[in-house]
């Protein structure tokens, strides 16, 4: 009898530790308070966010720099975390996500301008100048797509350069040796290489939308005829008068008058390609001012007897 006690007992102890067990294990341990969250942290994360919501115009940069004022004062201040390498960490995440939305609204603001057919010169200085900054960035990864970008958008200010330094030259280009023989240049190459400008859409698909650059590439063989029409002009004006300075009308005719006479009957609209009316007044001008000087060189010599 008391062996069956003894069991009993055991067997009674038995479950009410299995039943302890399973009230102890159906007990939910309460969730530990969220961590506090850093109204610093989200203040800059916010204003990130909004930097994409930003107008496309150059006044993104402000918004860039008065981001990165508040990370760097944040940092300075230990607002970002109080442990010394949590808040190096933050500065590090909070700069690569300003610098990611930054250069992101640099490409959407230079293709914006690109995509236009007026390329302001300040536009373009600023789009320069941010190129320049954003590549020497630590936060720039070579072969992102930002990174793309970025030297698409100089592949486009490359050639804009090198279509404007073009135009440059051939608007300053300018000949002065007015010797009797010498001739003006051949300008035909640059003629071809507007053309061949004119004819590949400015040899980039955004470069073509800069109307400035197509407007002073079409106006390129008019000026260069008329600066040969003014070296013709200039070259007569200087030497067509000197009659007085041979014994016969003869030695004048094959020394001045023939020479200048070839030159201006060289004229040759097949290079310039200009309108027709326009070079035809431009050569009309030009026989008119050799024909009166040999008509007063004729009539010098026959005052004075000198054939």
């Amino acid at each position: 009898m008391k062996k069956i006690k003894i069991f009993l007992i055991a067997i009674a102890i038995i479950i009410l530790g299995v039943c302890t067990l399973i009230w102890w294990d159906s007990i939910v341990e309460p969730e530990l308070p969220p961590k506090p969250k850093n109204q610093f942290i989200e203040r800059i994360e916010s204003e990130i966010y909004s930097l994409t919501k930003v107008p496309v115009n150059v006044s993104y940069k402000k918004f860039c720099e008065d981001i990165q004022y508040r990370i760097t004062d944040y940092h300075k201040e230990r607002f970002l975390d109080t442990n010394d390498n949590d808040n190096n960490q933050w500065k590090d995440i909070l700069s690569k996500k300003l610098y990611s939305a930054c250069a992101t609204k640099f490409i959407e603001f230079a293709t914006y301008v690109f995509k236009g057919s007026e390329w302001k010169i300040d536009n373009l200085k600023f789009i320069r100048n941010e190129s320049k900054t954003l590549k020497t960035s630590p936060y720039l990864e070579q072969g992102s797509p930002v990174s793309v970008s970025i030297k698409e958008i100089d592949n486009i200010l490359k050639k804009y350069d090198e279509i404007a330094g073009f135009i440059s030259t051939c608007n300053n280009f300018s000949y002065s040796n007015y010797d009797i023989y010498d001739r003006f240049p051949d300008i035909s190459d640059k003629i071809k290489k507007t053309q061949d400008y004119l004819t590949n859409n400015l040899g980039n698909n955004y470069v073509k939308n800069c109307v400035r650059l197509k407007e002073g590439l079409e106006a390129i063989p008019q000026k260069l005829f008329n600066k040969h029409i003014d070296y013709l002009q200039t070259k007569i004006q200087q030497n067509a008068n000197k009659y007085e300075d041979f014994n016969s009308q003869y030695n004048y005719n094959r020394d001045i008058y023939q020479p200048l006479r070839r030159q201006v009957d060289d004229l040759d609209n097949n290079i310039y390609g200009i309108d027709y009316n326009t070079f035809d007044r431009g050569y009309k001008n030009l026989d008119e001012l050799l024909s009166t000087y040999n008509q007063q060189a004729t009539n010098y010599y026959r005052q004075n007897r000198r054939y």
